[in-house]
């Protein structure tokens, strides 16, 4: 069984340093099966694209179309250990300090220190195990560009 991937076409602006500089495409990328219903589309339609630096693949050159690609699993991962874990451990915090002191400055203190907490275990978790964070792929489409420039124009 193949892993889902996330993909989402782009096409390269320039090459410096060993890394490609990819303006990404700002519509829905469909592939979560809700196409023109995805909220992120919709919110993001009409915006300047998004640049990416990403590592350079051989024979890449500015005007290339490439697909950038990610495994779904990984990106599902760094989103509960970046958003649902610390929202728990704010919401546990607040617990901590309202049950122990009983006053709203101390369910407040504790729902800040619960929140901060878990931002600092998510970074250590995340430099302890290699590979947690979700890597794009980058790969060639076609040498040619078949999509224009103001496609995927980026105001800087």
């Amino acid at each position: 069984m193949s892993a889902h991937l996330i993909e989402h076409r782009g096409i390269v602006q320039r090459i410096e340093g060993g890394k490609a500089i990819v303006a990404m495409e700002t519509a829905g990328c469909s592939s979560c099966g809700q196409g023109g219903n995805c909220g992120i589309g919709k919110m993001a339609s009409g915006r300047a694209a998004t640049l990416l630096s990403l590592p350079a693949t051989a024979n890449l050159k500015a005007g290339d179309v490439v697909c950038i690609t990610l495994p779904q699993s990984r990106l599902t991962l760094s989103a509960l250990l970046g958003y649902l874990f610390p929202a728990f451990a704010m919401l546990l915090g607040a617990g901590l300090g309202a049950t122990l002191q009983g006053s709203d400055a101390a369910t407040a203190v504790g729902g800040i220190a619960g929140f901060l907490g878990a931002l600092a275990i998510a970074r250590v978790v995340i430099g302890l195990i290699p590979g947690l964070l979700p890597a794009p792929q980058l790969i060639p489409v076609s040498n040619q560009s078949n999509a224009s420039q103001q496609e995927f124009h980026h105001e800087r």
